[in-house]
């Protein structure tokens, strides 16, 4: 297979993870259909139609497609997992069970199957069970959000209110945001008669949830390459949680690629204020006033950037091309060199993206020494 049509599965596959985030499930379909077409022997392509159709809920055809592959891949448990999944949207917990079991036999420890297995046996009313489930995923990873989760929503059927709200403060301490733990909060507190903490907890909850969502759509929006209906979505999301960072980082990106930017300026300066870490966004920000042309701001930002992580390439390349214009070659030179010295990890960074920089640094590179005469 050419590299083009890998690459063209590849953005399809993107694409319709985009799409299936928007809840557009048909468009979801359509586009992995259009990849199989280009690949119809792919055991991964069909495997992520399955999942499309799990997501969906349309568990039935989810199940047909998923047990097609189960004689034809050879690591089984991801694909029992789903099957698995499968059953448990179909309200056969039985068999969910069953499918887990199967998973974990094919891999032990796979922690997602036993969170089925979990949640299998807490709707069953094995809560002595699921608990043991939930407690040997919380042996591995002692802040998994959803043992944590479900080990609460058993101690509240359980009448254990206190120790629920434990839990679930646990989750909270990880992730304020999270909207399934706040309504689950408020439950145990209404339950125990502390009718204001439970008021507040719903409420949060209610509000959390949309400005999550608003994100996540305007994310897929624009990878989607519709900015400006993302930039509506996130000002939504921001409407409901105006000190939402990686919102104000996500915004700002939309606008720069609609070419707003002094309003990309100011959120991303907005999202640098609310979380100095993101070095992203202090790089991001260093581009814009690059492009505004405040050239010595610029550098400050990326200088922020490479305080966070001294590895950063795109930073020392971004810094080294300021310092290009700024007629300071020599500076320039070892930030370009220092950005060819660390090549990023490929969950940060595609190997596309590492090409495109490592062939744009080498020609600044060869710029740059011309200007020495070296």
């Amino acid at each position: 297979m050419s590299i083009s049509i890998d690459k063209q599965i590849m953005g399809l596959k993107k694409d319709a993870l985009s799409y299936s985030k928007l809840g557009d499930f048909s468009k979801a379909q359509k586009t992995i259909k259009k990849a199989l077409e280009l690949k119809p022997n792919s055991k991964n392509l069909v495997h992520e139609l399955a999942k499309i159709n799990l997501k969906s809920k349309n568990y039935e055809l989810s199940l047909e497609l998923l047990l097609g592959l189960e004689d034809k891949v050879d690591k089984k448990s991801i694909l029992y997992k789903d099957i698995g999944l499968a059953h448990f949207g179909l309200g056969q917990l039985e068999k969910a069970i069953y499918f887990s079991d199967r998973s974990l036999e094919e891999s032990r420890g796979y922690i997602e199957a036993l969170i089925l297995k979990g949640k299998s046996l807490r709707e069953l009313e094995s809560y002595e069970e699921a608990i043991i489930v939930f407690d040997k995923v919380l042996s591995k990873d002692a802040d998994h959000r959803d043992a944590l989760y479900q080990k609460g929503k058993i101690n509240h059927n359980l009448g254990k209110y206190r120790d629920s709200l434990d839990l679930f403060d646990k989750v909270l301490a990880l992730s304020p945001r999270d909207a399934e733990a706040l309504e689950a909060k408020g439950l145990s507190h209404d339950e125990l008669n502390e009718y204001k903490e439970a008021s507040e907890a719903i409420i949060k909850s209610q509000t959390v949830e949309n400005e999550i969502i608003y994100n996540d759509r305007g994310v897929a929006l624009t990878r989607l390459g519709y900015n400006h209906k993302a930039i509506d979505s996130y000002r939504r999301a921001l409407s409901y949680n105006p000190k939402y960072a990686i919102c104000w980082f996500n915004l700002g990106k939309a606008l720069f690629r609609v070419g707003d930017l002094k309003e990309a300026l100011k959120s991303f300066k907005q999202s640098t204020e609310l979380n100095p870490k993101n070095r992203s966004a202090w790089n991001n920000r260093g581009v814009t006033l690059r492009q505004l042309n405040r050239l010595e701001e610029s550098l400050d930002c990326y200088d922020r950037a490479i305080s966070l992580k001294k590895s950063y390439s795109w930073a020392w390349h971004n810094k080294g091309y300021v310092l290009e214009l700024l007629d300071r070659p020599r500076e320039s030179l070892e930030c370009y060199q220092a950005a060819l010295k660390h090549k990023p990890s490929s969950n940060e960074h595609g190997g596309e993206e590492w090409e495109r920089l490592k062939k744009d640094t080498n020609t600044a590179i060869k710029r740059i020494n011309k200007i020495l005469g070296e």
